[in-house]
């Protein structure tokens, strides 16, 4: 199983191949929401992909469309709901805003 560190903490965890990074941070213990589907908000899961982008699926339209409706975006950026786990390298990530400690 690959293993997922999370900044700032510095926290790892490993995380099941096929599951997303919301549900892998989630079953860790770390407090992170997502509102992207209930309440059509998206900053809550929005998360930066430091390394390991390989290890991760590619983004599909959904994500890409949730993200191009956010403000702070940038090329390092994922949601963490939709950001799913392909088990090929170790990934780091940063959760942002209240989340990041």
């Amino acid at each position: 199983m690959p293993t997922i560190t999370i900044k700032p903490s510095g926290k790892t965890l490993e995380a099941a191949e096929g599951s997303t990074l919301l549900e892998a941070i989630q079953a860790a213990g770390v407090p992170i929401e997502c509102t992207c589907e209930t309440a059509k908000k998206y900053d809550p899961c929005h998360i930066f992909v430091l390394e390991g982008r390989k290890g991760l699926a590619k983004m599909v339209n959904p994500e890409n469309e949730r993200l191009d409706a956010m403000v702070g975006v940038g090329s390092k950026s994922r949601l963490a709901c939709q950001c799913v786990v392909n088990g090929t390298e170790n990934v780091t990530i940063e959760l942002l805003g209240a989340l990041s400690g």
